[in-house]
């Protein structure tokens, strides 16, 4: 590492050099690093190849997550989301208690963590939406409900300014790992739309899944705000205040 000893003072990168300010003044330095065949075969870098095999193992899992949800993401909006999913993803590798390190997987069983995961941070379901739901879910016959009591809109719902109607969305996922053993599939459920003047009685959500599925069941539900112009519903800020969460996982 070279030391600047100039009266310019330079930061950022020029071509394969490193321009860089520390404790010890201006520093320079050329591009490097450890090389790939080295990290994939140096005694020395075993942790780093564990610990690259299971964030690759966790990029998949989040991303199938993600692929199979993602009719209902697109209702919200969260530039984050993906980013925290993995974080969350990252806790059900460690549910693996049986594989070595470097080879543990997201096991169906780790789905359970999921529960309560907002998909929006902005606007977390249990502070939008102000009801206790019920949720039923059969995995002989694949039906998967919920059953949302009336919804009193000044009383139950944190509403954004400028919305006018509101709709609930229910998706009943089924996701596996492996798709050549079950193919994952997501069904949706709405309300109609709601004039937030007015109750919207009490709905019963249902979608049937496969009978008999192996993989993670997932009840996704959320809250959707509209501003009807002319009898057209636009979707308030591109959704951002609409909330959308994991209200209930079930595994064989």
């Amino acid at each position: 590492m070279a030391k600047q000893d100039s009266f310019i003072k330079l930061n950022g990168k020029v071509g394969d050099l490193s321009f860089f300010k520390s404790k010890d003044g201006y520093q320079v330095r050329t591009k490097g690093g450890v090389s790939a065949d080295r990290i994939k075969n140096d005694p020395g870098y075993q942790r780093t190849r564990e610990n690259n095999a299971e964030f690759t193992e966790v990029s998949g899992a989040s991303k199938k997550i993600r692929d199979v949800l993602r009719s209902m993401i697109l209702l919200t909006h969260d530039p984050k989301m993906a980013t925290r999913l993995s974080s969350r993803v990252f806790k059900m590798i460690k549910a693996d208690t049986v594989s070595l390190r470097g080879e543990r997987k997201v096991l169906i069983t780790s789905f359970e963590l999921l529960k309560d995961f907002n998909f929006n941070e902005a606007a977390p379901l249990n502070n939008t939406l102000f009801v206790a739901s019920q949720v039923n879910i059969d995995r002989i016959s694949g039906l998967v409900e919920l059953n949302v009591p009336e919804i009193t809109p000044d009383i139950h719902l944190a509403k954004p300014k400028g919305a006018t109607h509101f709709r609930l969305t229910a998706g009943a996922a089924l996701i596996n790992m492996d798709e050549s053993v079950e193919e994952s599939v997501l069904l949706m459920a709405s309300s109609p739309y709601q004039t937030l003047n007015s109750a919207l009685p009490a709905q019963v959500l249902s979608n049937t899944l496969p009978a008999n599925a192996q993989g993670a069941i997932m009840l996704v539900f959320g809250i959707s705000f509209y501003q009807e112009v002319n009898a057209v519903y636009y979707s308030l800020n591109n959704g951002a205040f609409n909330a959308l969460g994991t209200v209930a996982v079930n595994t064989p």
